[in-house]
């Protein structure tokens, strides 16, 4: 007998891939809200941001979600305040003969955070060959 159903492994080859879901997409919206209320608060009220910054901190945490280091450099390790300029951070550039290097001062909690400068060096996500794949959001 000659059966009329197509073969279960041509039929699954026939079928449009469904679009890549994004693991944890409610947590990276719910980290860039928070992110995004303490840039709006820090001038205003900075002990708000910095209990915003902690939250979005704490919550990528949890979720075991990394946040993108251009980002992660602009709160304090400290108390999680944005590091505004003049507003809730002092800046100062040290230049010297071997070691260069920014300093940020946070005025809420008084850490100091050191970035050095080297002319070679190169951060990994700036590399092209660390980025796998691109997400896109409709």
């Amino acid at each position: 007998m000659v059966s009329t159903e197509k073969d279960p492994v041509t039929s699954a080859k026939d079928k449009k891939k469904p679009p890549k879901i994004c693991v944890g997409r409610e947590t990276l919206e719910r980290m860039n809200f928070l992110y995004q209320a303490a840039a709006l608060m820090s001038q205003t009220n900075p002990q708000l941001s910095a209990s915003y910054g902690k939250l979005a901190k704490s919550i990528g945490k949890k979720a075991v979600i990394r946040m993108e280091p251009a980002i992660k450099r602009t709160l304090c390790v400290r108390c999680g305040v944005l590091l505004n300029p003049a507003t809730t951070a002092d800046v100062v550039d040290f230049r010297h003969k071997q070691l260069c290097y920014v300093q940020v001062n946070c005025k809420l909690c008084g850490y100091v955070k050191r970035f050095y400068n080297s002319k070679n060096h190169q951060l990994w996500l700036d590399n092209p060959s660390s980025l796998v794949e691109q997400i896109e959001f409709d």
